[in-house]
């Protein structure tokens, strides 16, 4: 049985903080907030820091020297382990353009190692990021051709999938993207614009088929820009002008400049944004090359001004994020406040996950996936499913 009394910390619910105050575990489950001590159970002191759900990263492709694209049961669960260390409590292992044949590897390799986990990070479903890109806006995807989607191929995939794909990101302005969305409507997967060039009516229109979310806003997607000599606006003011389409935002501090990152907080609000990390294969370590997606056929990278790019310099390749420092930078560096950047990372993305009920914040009845967190915010404990990993 675990039983746990977290005190002496700020409790960060949706809509307050609570100073000096207490989370009550009891099995798997958070069964008290600002409670008595209750006898017998093992007391952890927060020392004047933060208790916060845990942490939830919808964007992730790697870590602790893996990557989900190694298409191996045990490179998941070293991801999975590796963020776990950071306060990431459940994850959406990330994918990347490849063969669909390799595509398929991976989703059961995702199969096998969801069944036999035993810690880490909990694997909540798939996100395909591509391969239906447009080569304009492939950043570090190795997009060497643009592949359009076909019924056969979508039912292909979504069908070896078995309902273990949660979202799949495309290029609104490729042909047959009214299909791509109509078949992620059938399935029951988020379908969200990413790697694109698309113009504002382009986006507008694939928001009206069923688009609803944009991958790492403000990276590969377009703004205003010129097309056959005529000005154009694109992904970005469109998802400004559209309350029902969801954001996520890359939060390490590079990718998105403060004032960016307050603008999509002020127009969006907490409740439409999750922060995500992007994090690949050398999230986490003290590594600086590695590999963007499998280790022998995947992208190089080096790591120059704490953020991971090409070897050329010419774009950024993922991130070396990890989702304490997307906290960090959204509440410290970057002054939002403190209840919104705790949905940002843990209920926004419960919600996007289909998972809201049981996790994403401290309410009694929900999952006991909490982290505790210092005055300076740094991770000190973690729990999941009111298991103290750390």
């Amino acid at each position: 049985m675990n039983a746990y009394y977290i005190h002496n910390g700020n409790v960060v619910l949706p809509d307050r903080v609570i100073e000096n105050s207490s989370v009550t575990i009891h099995d798997e489950t958070i069964v008290g907030i600002d409670s008595e001590y209750p006898s017998g159970f093992e007391k952890i002191d927060a020392k004047g820091g933060y208790i916060l759900p845990g942490f939830i990263d919808i964007h992730v492709h790697g870590g602790g020297g893996a990557d989900f694209m190694d298409a191996t049961v045990e490179s998941f669960h070293q991801v999975a382990c590796a963020h776990l260390d950071y306060g990431t409590t459940a994850l959406c292992p990330t994918t990347m353009t490849c063969p669909d044949e390799l595509l398929k590897i991976v989703i059961a390799c995702y199969k096998e190692a969801k069944k036999t986990q035993t810690d880490g990070a909990e694997m909540l479903g798939l996100h395909l990021e591509g391969p239906f890109f447009s080569a304009a806006g492939k950043g570090a995807q190795p997009v060497l051709e643009q592949r359009i989607p076909t019924e056969e191929i979508l039912e292909d995939i979504l069908k070896a999938a078995d309902g273990t794909i949660l979202r799949w990101d495309a290029a609104p302005e490729l042909p047959n993207m009214d299909l791509f969305a109509e078949v992620m409507k059938r399935y029951g997967v988020l379908a969200s614009a990413a790697h694109t060039v698309a113009t504002a009516e382009e986006t507008l229109r694939m928001f009206d088929a069923g688009f609803s979310h944009v991958t790492h806003f403000y990276n590969g997607t377009s703004t205003f820009h010129k097309v056959n000599g005529l000005v154009h606006s694109g992904v970005i003011e469109a998802t400004y002008i559209r309350d029902d389409v969801t954001i996520e935002l890359i939060a390490d501090g590079r990718h998105i400049p403060k004032q960016s990152m307050q603008l999509a907080h002020r127009i969006k609000g907490a409740d439409r944004i999750a922060l995500i990390t992007d994090g690949m294969r050398i999230a986490g370590t003290n590594m600086t090359h590695g590999i963007l997606g499998a280790q022998d056929t995947g992208v190089p990278v080096v790591v120059k001004d704490e953020v991971a790019q090409l070897t050329d310099f010419s774009s950024y390749a993922g991130s070396i994020c990890t989702m304490d420092r997307a906290f960090r930078t959204a509440y410290r560096d970057y002054g939002l406040p403190l209840c919104d950047v705790c949905k940002m990372t843990s209920l926004t993305p419960a919600r996007l996950c289909g998972v809201e009920t049981r996790k994403g914040s401290l309410t009694i009845g929900k999952d006991a996936d909490i982290v505790v967190m210092s005055p300076e915010l740094l991770v000190k404990h973690v729990f999941i499913h009111g298991i103290k990993k750390r």
